[in-house]
Parts: structure tokens; sequence; C-alpha cells
């Protein structure tokens, strides 16, 4: 059976203890990233940070805690990408999202990974269901702020969704191009209430 992992690592106290914490995250998402799920082992990541393996084990507890700590860093570095973006009214609400989602390449990366991975680890799934819900939420926020009825909104905003992770997964693949600014626009264009028909009176 496995451990309960804590949902938020405690912040270390000194300025030298954050600044090994986060050197430690940042390099567990290049790892990540670069290395997939398996690759992502604890000597791999102490290497690339430059610490000691047991420097991880020390601000983060085990491997999974600090995967659900890059989770947790995935939502929050999109939160703050759409926080950034949300009163450019020119931007679109599939822009807004997107803009989110790829603000920082080295996370999305590392998301696209754990999704593929994670089956076998209950705490980075759980984190990762966590972060699908607050997507989920956002998403039909702007359906709604958009005018879409109550009883579309979840269906409509599980579509836009999956659009926008296979998006992430091509993005990842391929970089920007044509192929993300068309399928953005097609994303966007659900957002659109069709025109209501007139009234035969």
């Amino acid at each position: 059976m496995s451990r309960a992992l804590p949902m938020n690592t405690p912040e270390p106290s000194t300025p030298k203890g954050r600044s090994t914490a986060a050197r430690i995250l940042d390099a567990a998402t290049v790892v990540l990233g670069r290395d997939g799920m398996g690759g992502a082992t604890l000597g791999r990541i102490a290497d690339q940070a430059g610490v000691d393996k047991r420097n991880i084990s020390y601000y983060y507890g085990s491997r999974e805690a600090l995967l659900v700590r890059v989770v947790q860093a995935v939502g929050e570095q999109m939160a703050r990408g759409m926080e950034a973006t949300i009163g450019e009214i020119e931007r679109s609400n599939a822009e807004v999202l997107w803009s989110g989602a790829t603000s920082e390449p080295e996370l999305a990366r590392a998301y696209i990974t754990l999704l593929g991975g994670s089956a076998e680890t209950p705490e980075i799934d759980h984190a990762l269901t966590a972060l699908k819900q607050a997507w989920l939420h956002m998403i039909s926020s702007r359906l709604a702020h958009a005018g879409h009825p109550d009883d579309a909104r979840d269906d409509l905003a599980s579509l836009v969704l999956a659009l926008l992770r296979g998006l992430l997964i091509e993005w990842t693949e391929t970089g920007d191009g044509p192929v993300v600014d068309a399928t953005l626009r097609r994303v966007d264009a659900l957002f659109t209430l069709p025109p209501v028909p007139p009234s035969d009176r």
C-alpha cells in the first residue's frame, strides 16, 4: 500500500534552503521532460541540480513527492500565465488558456510526460486529477462568461480540455506553427455561441 504524501512541501526556512529546493524542482522538471518518467531517477535529478541525492529526500521526502510538486508547479504556472493575459482584450479565450499552458516550455513537457506515465503512482495521479479539475473549472468559467448555458458547459469544457491537451503534445514535439494557430482558432470557436435564429413572429 502506498503512503499518502503531503500535497504541499513545507517552505525551507533559509534563503539557501529555498534556493536548493527550487534548483531541485527545476532539475526534476528538466529531467522529466527530457528523459521521461522512467528516466527521472533521483540520481539524474540530483546530477542536474548539482546536489547530493540526500538533499532531495531532505527537501521533498521522496521522488513521488517531488513529482507531485512538479504537477503543482505546472498548475501554478498555468494560473500565472492566464492571470497575466486575462485583461488583454485582444486575446481570445483559447489564447489566454494556451499562454497559461505554454509560458514555461519545460513545465509543459514535464506535464505531458506525467500524464503518460503516472498510472503506477497514485499520489501523482491524485495531483494530476486535481490539476485537471482546476483546468475544467477555468474553462467552464470562461464558457459561462461567454454565455453558454449550464447544461452544456461540462461537456464543452471536457472537449476544450481534450483539444488543448492534444495540442500541447503536438506543440512539445513541433513547437509553434500553423497547426497550433489553426487549432487554437478552432478551439476558440467553441467559446462562441451560435447565432440565435430569427423568430417566426
